[in-house]
């Protein structure tokens, strides 16, 4: 895959998730930086999710080609208004942001030239009086020809 950018993977998960979680969520957008921080600075509406680039990690296969692993995180805060479990369980609420991240990545490729996203792992991040921020690791891979 010679023409493979970040920006097209980017571009095609927020497309994704856009699409998938509608206005259910107001805030989808990706960012880079400290979370927290940018959480409670920036004037994004929560519900919010943020795509967030982890890491890629390359291995040599041939001269010519390597097999390349992109990690994404997406972050997924809310206000919890009513107590850390309606956060969780309410309609629009963390497990139902959760579920609609997995329809709109596991096991998809997004028309890209890479293998479909795995969903590595789901964890809660931070839960405070005022956020209730959690976390959802996808995996996905690609041939990269020189």
């Amino acid at each position: 895959m010679a023409d493979f950018t970040w920006n097209a993977v980017e571009e095609a998960v927020l497309e994704a998730l856009k699409a998938e979680l509608g206005s259910l969520v107001p805030t989808v957008a990706s960012h880079q930086g400290n979370w927290l921080e940018d959480l409670q600075s920036q004037a994004w509406r929560l519900p919010a999710v943020l795509v967030r680039w982890r890491q890629t990690r390359g291995e040599q296969v041939t001269m010519s080609s390597a097999d390349l692993t992109l990690d994404l995180s997406i972050l997924i805060a809310l206000r919890p208004l009513r107590g850390e479990a309606e956060a969780r369980k309410q309609e629009g609420g963390i497990y139902q942001i959760l579920e609609a991240v997995r329809r709109a990545l596991w096991h998809q490729d997004l028309g890209l030239e890479i293998i479909p996203f795995s969903l590595e792992k789901e964890e809660p991040w931070l839960i405070t009086k005022e956020l209730a921020v959690y976390g959802a690791e996808y995996r996905t891979s690609l041939i990269k020809d020189f």
